[in-house]
């Protein structure tokens, strides 16, 4: 079939021209991201906390994570659209 374009299709996107898959997957990722920043500085304020033995291993694992999480959210916020 040829498909048109819906002239009555309203796109509620908050990046117009983007597929809605497309879209799916940046909100997953964008999930994934919080939940790493999350996880990281939970980890760190466990470490501060509890004082576990290696405590060399349990900072690089933490501070790991943390790095993730805030990576993820500087390339989301440099990749988005800007808005003139």
């Amino acid at each position: 079939m040829d498909e048109q374009p819906d002239p009555n299709f309203m796109n509620n996107s908050a990046h117009p021209g983007v597929n809605p898959e497309a879209e799916e997957l940046i909100r997953d990722w964008e999930f994934l991201f919080f939940a790493f920043l999350l996880f990281g500085l939970g980890r760190l304020g466990w470490l501060y906390l509890s004082r576990p033995e290696n405590t060399t291993f349990h900072l690089g694992v933490a501070c790991g994570f943390a790095f993730c999480g805030v990576l993820g959210f500087l390339t989301r916020w440099m990749f988005s659209p800007k808005s003139h």
